[in-house]
C-alpha cells in the first residue's frame, strides 16, 4: 500500500473538561445529562448537527425494552432515570403514543428535548465533529483529537465516556475487543416513512396476507426474521424498518458506502412491489430515508466481567441496571454489573450502549434505546465521580457510591 508522512503539527486544545462523552447517541446524551447533574464540567462530542442517534436521525422512533418480558407485569418499566425523564417530556409536547409496552414518539421532537437538556445542564456540545483518534499517556487517555469544519483540535478531560457505539475509543486507546466476522453480524438497516397510505387497510393486509406481504420481501432478498412497521404520529403515514443489508462491517467505509446504495435501492423496490400488489399503499410515497443507516451490532469491549447466559438469572451486588431478559428465563430481567462498562487496558474510559462487554447472542438485550440510556447514565454518573476523585481512575471508583447516585436521578438497579 501507497503511504504519505504527514508532517508534524501544533493541534490546537479547544477545550478541557472534566467529562468528555463521545457520542451523542441516546447512551451518549444520558451520560452527558447525568455527568453534568453531578456538577462536573461536561462536553458531547456528535459527528452530526443534532443529538440522539438511532432514535433520531435512524428514525427508530419505537421505544422497545422498557419492561419485563414474560411476567404479570409486562407493562411496568424497570428502565427508568433519564429514560423516563425523556419519555415524560416528549408526553408533554404531545409527541409519544403508546402501543401496548412500547412508546412511539416524534423524532423531531425529541432532537429538541436533547438539544434543551444539553442548554439546561450547561453542556457543551461540540456538533459536526467527529473524534479521529487519541492521545494515551500510561493507562490513560488524555486528550481526543477531532476534526471538523473548523480543522483538527484536541479536547482533554479528566474522564472520557464511549458512547459511540462502535467502541472507538477501545480502538484509539489498545484496549482489547470482540467483534464478529461480518457474515456473523447482524443485518443494518436503513429506515424509512411512507405517506399516503390507507393505515386500516395496511393493518389488516399485513396480518391477513402476512405470508404473501413476507414473500414480497423474501423475493427482494430482504431477511424478515427482524425489523417491521407501525404507523407514526401523522395521519395515513407509516415508519418501516425492513430495509436490511447484510454481511455489512459497521466500522468498513466502503461497506457503509456499499450499504448506503444498497438499502436505498432496496427501498424503491418495496415501494414499488408494495404499490402493485398490496392493499392500501395504492396511493404510497416516499416521505424520507433515515438521515444515517441503522447499525445494530459492532465492536464489543472486553470488560472486568462479560456477561454471558450463565449471568442472566444472577445477581449482582455491583448492578448499575435491569434491562428485559429476551432469553424468556421467566425471571423477566437480568442485572448488568458495571464491569461490564470498564476495561483494565484503560483507566479513564466508561463504556456505554452497546459496545459494552456481553455475549453476542445476548446484544440483544442491551442495544435497545432504554438499555443504552441506562449504560449511559450510569456511565456518565461513574466519570463524574471519577473525574471528582484523585486518581481518575474509573476502576478504583466505589460502585455504591455509583449506584446511590443512580437511585436519586431516579435509575432502578
Amino acid at each position: 500500500m501507497d503511504y504519505i508522512i504527514e508532517a508534524p503539527q501544533h493541534i490546537p486544545i479547544i477545550g478541557f473538561y472534566d467529562v468528555v462523552v463521545v457520542g451523542g447517541g441516546p447512551a451518549g446524551i444520558s451520560a452527558a445529562v447525568s455527568a453534568a447533574k453531578l456538577g462536573v464540567k461536561t462536553a458531547i462530542i456528535e459527528r452530526f448537527g443534532y443529538l440522539g442517534g438511532q432514535a433520531t436521525g435512524g428514525l427508530v422512533i419505537l421505544i422497545v425494552g422498557l419492561t419485563e418480558i414474560g411476567t404479570k407485569n409486562p407493562h411496568e418499566p424497570i428502565i427508568k432515570g433519564f429514560c423516563s425523564e425523556t419519555i415524560k417530556r416528549l408526553e408533554e409536547m404531545k409527541a409519544t403514543r403508546n402501543i401496548g409496552a412500547n412508546v412511539l414518539f416524534d423524532a423531531e421532537a425529541m432532537k429538541y428535548i436533547f438539544d434543551r437538556n444539553i442548554e439546561e445542564h450547561s453542556i457543551k456540545p461540540y456538533y459536526h465533529t467527529f473524534a479521529s483518534t487519541a492521545l494515551k499517556i500510561d493507562n490513560k487517555l488524555s486528550a481526543i483529537i477531532v476534526d471538523g469544519k473548523s480543522g483538527r483540535g484536541a479536547i482533554k478531560a479528566k474522564v472520557f465516556v464511549d458512547s459511540t457505539g462502535d467502541g472507538d475509543l477501545a480502538r484509539f486507546s489498545n484496549s482489547a475487543f470482540d467483534m464478529e466476522q461480518k457474515e456473523h453480524l447482524m443485518p443494518i438497516t436503513l429506515s424509512f416513512r411512507l405517506g399516503g397510505l390507507d393505515i386500516e387497510k395496511v393493518f389488516n393486509t399485513i396480518i391477513h396476507h402476512n405470508d404473501f406481504y413476507r414473500k414480497l420481501l423474501h423475493d427482494l432478498g430482504i431477511n424478515t426474521k427482524i425489523g417491521g412497521w407501525v404507523p407514526t404520529m401523522n395521519e395515513n403515514e407509516a415508519w418501516f424498518n425492513i430495509a436490511h443489508v447484510e454481511k455489512v462491517c459497521p466500522i468498513s467505509t466502503e461497506d457503509l458506502t456499499f450499504a448506503e446504495i444498497k438499502a436505498r435501492s432496496l427501498i424503491n423496490k418495496i415501494i414499488e412491489k408494495f404499490v402493485a400488489n398490496l392493499d392500501g399503499f395504492e396511493k404510497a410515497y416516499l416521505i424520507d430515508t433515515a438521515p444515517q443507516i441503522g447499525l445494530r451490532d459492532s465492536r464489543r469491549i472486553k470488560g472486568l466481567h462479560r456477561f454471558t447466559k450463565e449471568d442472566v438469572l444472577k445477581e449482582f451486588d455491583t448492578s448499575i441496571a435491569k434491562v428485559p431478559d429476551y432469553t424468556h428465563s421467566g425471571k423477566g430481567f437480568s442485572q448488568l454489573p458495571f464491569e461490564c462498562l470498564i476495561s483494565k487496558d484503560i483507566d479513564n474510559v466508561i463504556f456505554t450502549g452497546r459496545c459494552i462487554s456481553v455475549e453476542h447472542s445476548l446484544l440483544d438485550m442491551f442495544r435497545e434505546i432504554p438499555a443504552c440510556m441506562a449504560t449511559g447514565q450510569a456511565g456518565g454518573i461513574a466519570a463524574a465521580l471519577t473525574a471528582l476523585s484523585d486518581n481518575n481512575n474509573v476502576n478504583e471508583t466505589d460502585i455504591k457510591d455509583i449506584q446511590r447516585e443512580l437511585l436519586i436521578q431516579g435509575a432502578v438497579i
